[in-house]
């Protein structure tokens, strides 16, 4: 006998794991790229440990403006939005700008994931 709950997990594990190797699929395409860089096998091996990197870091971030995002609709009781929070992967990416020409600087400036979750308007 096939128990559906356990099938239900099963799917949304495999989901859980299509969508992180599509998250670092669209990493590694970035700049029209469609593999790696790297000539040796330890540069091949840095360019992916900095991708996985990369996705961890997109995960982390997403899944910091989802909890917090919980955490408001719960305290306000928004059913609605609660549900719609269940259907949001923290694999995604397309709210990201991958490509580009970015600039680090140590001005430590952290971003406000309150204040950003402060202003949005869920469901």
């Amino acid at each position: 006998m096939r128990d559906p709950q356990l099938e239900r997990n099963v799917d949304r594990s495999q989901n859980r794991i299509e969508s992180y190797h599509q998250l670092r699929s669209a990493i590694a395409q970035v700049g029209g790229k469609n593999e790696l860089t790297g000539r040796t096998d330890i540069e091949i091996d840095i360019s992916n440990q900095c991708a996985r990197l990369i996705a961890n870091i997109i995960i982390y971030y997403n899944s910091a403006i989802l909890s917090r995002l919980l955490t408001k609709c719960e305290a306000s009781a928004n059913e609605k939005a609660l549900a719609l929070l269940k259907k949001i992967s923290p694999a995604a990416w397309r709210h990201i700008h991958l490509n580009g020409h970015y600039t680090f600087h140590g001005d430590g400036k952290i971003i406000n994931l309150d204040a950003i979750v402060a202003g949005l308007e869920f469901g």
